[in-house]
């Protein structure tokens, strides 16, 4: 049921939740406004009224969830690298990206559908918010390198690779803990995998 009470924030925010729930599951070709609004428990006329079309929604969550993810300006990383050190500041990249990811781990299942086929939605994706993550993680990578902090590499190759490492178990939780044993989502458990990850980088041991 509807409650008629909340505010229009409280509306726009349960909408987002929902939508988010919904294009992971469904993505965006397999799911409506109306379903979204049914999940959300709100009316289908306000869900119109916050994002006119379900375009605009899927953009909304996507930007939402970078933001989410984005704790500090990624011009805020250069300055770290240099404070820190590339190795330091790599892996609490890695840290910071395995956090969110446990957190949100629909993040993935969402994006997943979008890489299945091109789509101005894809492209928008990419050039607003995937690439300069791409690029400040790959300028790290590659001045740990240089500093023989990191091992040879391709450094694309290197930052999906410690994506795969770290979104593996918790995007595939079900199937992680049915074969483990483990909960992927456990805090310790997410050090763990942070520490592989570095540990594929070759980057010294760190706090």
């Amino acid at each position: 049921m509807t409650d008629t009470h909340s505010s229009p924030q409280d509306g726009r925010t349960r909408i987002l939740a929902a939508a988010l729930e919904v294009f992971a599951i469904a993505g965006f070709e397999g799911s409506s406004l109306r379903q979204i609004a049914q999940h959300a428990g709100v009316q289908h006329q306000l869900l119109v009224y916050h994002f006119k079309t379900k375009d605009a929604l899927w953009r909304q969550v996507v930007a939402s969830l970078f933001q989410e993810a984005s704790q500090a300006p990624l011009s805020d990383w250069a300055e770290r690298v240099k404070l820190a050190g590339p190795a330091n500041a790599m892996r609490e990249m890695l840290r910071a990206f395995a956090l969110f990811t446990a957190k949100r781990p629909e993040f993935h299942r969402l994006l997943s559908f979008e890489q299945q086929v091109d789509s101005d939605r894809l492209d928008w994706l990419l050039e607003t918010f995937v690439r300069p993550h791409y690029e400040i993680s790959t300028r790290t990578i590659r001045a740990a390198q240089e500093a023989g902090l990191a091992r040879v590499g391709e450094p694309g190759r290197l930052h999906y690779a410690v994506i795969g490492v770290i979104t593996t178990g918790l995007v595939f939780a079900n199937e992680y803990r049915r074969m483990t044993g483990i909960d992927p989502f456990l805090r310790a458990e997410v050090e763990k995998v942070v520490d592989l990850a570095a540990d594929l980088l070759g980057l010294p041991p760190g706090g």
